[in-house]
């Protein structure tokens, strides 16, 4: 897994409600409909899974996370497909409590506009070998899993 340090902006709730509602509205169908089309879901996805991804829509198992946090920053950038990832559920799960949590625990003490550095780890536009691991019952200890996206020892801990 590949990290990198980033800059995470404290935003008002309206800026970063504004992101999310964008989100939603504009992007994600968008950004499934991309994947399927561009084959990014082919040896992930079943045949009728690809199709509904055409029409915009994801198995209930899988999720699209926001690589850099959506509340970190105005930019609207935050939600250009370049900053978007398929994961599995499971995983999503895994890496905002095992990377962002520890690192924004405090966000609601931090003033609009103050910054600090994280860590994200780097993904691929779709979790290709983790989605089908997961999927098949190859991954069954989330914990071991979650060792793969530790930050410690790489040194970037904040």
């Amino acid at each position: 897994m590949k990290y990198k340090k980033a800059v995470f902006t404290k935003v008002s709730p309206e800026v970063s409600k504004a992101n999310r509602r964008f989100f939603e509205r504009h992007v994600r169908k968008a950004f499934v409909q991309y994947l399927a089309y561009t084959h990014c879901f082919d040896e992930v996805l079943n045949d009728i899974e690809i199709e509904q991804a055409k029409e915009g829509f994801l198995p209930k198992d899988l999720d699209i996370h926001h690589i850099f946090p959506l509340s970190g920053t105005a930019d609207e950038k935050v939600n250009s497909f370049k900053n978007l990832t398929v994961l599995h559920k499971a995983t999503h799960t895994m890496i905002n409590r095992t990377i962002f949590q520890p690192q924004l625990k405090d966000v609601s003490n931090m003033q609009e506009g103050e910054t600090r550095e994280i860590v994200i780890p780097l993904f691929k536009p779709v979790d290709a070998g983790r989605i089908v691991a997961l999927r098949s019952g190859q991954m069954k200890n989330s914990r071991l899993a979650a060792k793969a996206y530790s930050v410690k020892g790489r040194g970037l801990e904040r």
